[in-house]
């Protein structure tokens, strides 16, 4: 790393000398994928923050691609006072916490922090500072908690520091695209995130109705993208094209009359579970009205 540093210094030198220009060298991170557990942890903290705290810090943990692309799995908040001049972090919270999660997934690493707000503070240097040292590739992921959220709220920044010579000049923090990353299982949740009121949770009905509903649109889109570019309306994108394909390639070459045979028999076993359950639960009930422990079920 020293060396990289050596490296960084004598070009800007070099720059300087003959342009009396600087270059300052962005990060090497070349996006951030956010999984969605990272969401509810940054909500959370939020929340529960305390009264008069304008914002909140915490750790990002995950790992770094070789490309340079960062997962970010996990994150907790870190307890901090900060005012106009200085923070101070409770550092021994950080390293209790982190113990503790790499009890857990040992792949997971320190790979940057994230605050609550909308963009870069004064006192973010300080922060990246400690960061850095604890991780050559943090990142700064800051989470715009104000409301309504119409707009996207993670804002990723790569930071690198300029120095000249021996003298650290500042810190550039350089924005990089965030992609939020959902399991097929947790979209159901998130759509309802998404939602600006929620009554009620959707039933099992309401919600296959509206993956149907969602899938049926899907389809249309693609439909109508596939006539464009057969029409000449739409330039063709090889790499769509490769999608669709293999997403065909997956469907199997099943008849109407099959579908409908394999959906019907998917919904007796439903109902011979649910028949069983009954069964088991009106067994138990009567043992315990009766007294007795050792009732046989049939």
């Amino acid at each position: 790393r020293r060396e990289e540093k050596r490296r960084e210094r004598s070009v800007m030198v070099e720059s300087l000398a003959s342009t009396g220009v600087f270059h300052f060298p962005c990060g090497n991170q070349t996006g951030v994928k956010v999984n969605s557990e990272v969401i509810i942890n940054v909500l959370d903290a939020y929340v529960r923050r305390n009264e008069g705290q304008e914002r909140v810090i915490g750790t990002l943990l995950g790992s770094v691609s070789e490309n340079g692309k960062v997962d970010v799995r996990n994150a907790y908040a870190v307890p901090h006072n900060e005012s106009s001049e200085q923070v101070a972090l409770d550092i021994e919270f950080h390293r209790t916490m982190l113990e503790l999660h790499q009890k857990i997934s040992s792949r997971d690493t320190i790979v940057g922090w994230f605050s609550t707000g909308k963009g870069i503070v004064n006192s973010d240097a300080l922060i990246q500072e400690f960061y850095g040292h604890e991780s050559a590739h943090a990142i700064h992921l800051v989470v715009d908690v104000s409301l309504p959220l119409d707009a996207p709220i993670f804002t990723a920044y790569s930071v690198k520091e300029c120095s000249l010579e021996e003298t650290s000049l500042a810190l550039e923090f350089h924005p990089i695209p965030v992609e939020v990353k959902t399991l097929s299982t947790e979209r159901i949740g998130s759509e309802l995130f998404q939602t600006k009121t929620t009554k009620r949770l959707p039933n099992e009905s309401q919600t296959m109705q509206n993956a149907v509903r969602n899938l049926s649109g899907m389809i249309k889109s693609v439909k109508t993208y596939v006539s464009d570019v057969c029409e000449g309306k739409v330039e063709a994108d090889s790499t769509i094209g490769r999608y669709i394909s293999d997403t065909l390639g997956v469907i199997p070459n099943l008849t109407t009359e099959t579908i409908d045979k394999i959906i019907h028999t998917n919904s007796e076993d439903v109902a011979l579970v649910e028949y069983l359950s009954w069964m088991v639960q009106t067994q138990l009930a009567l043992s315990e009205k009766l007294g007795t422990d050792c009732m046989p079920i049939l």
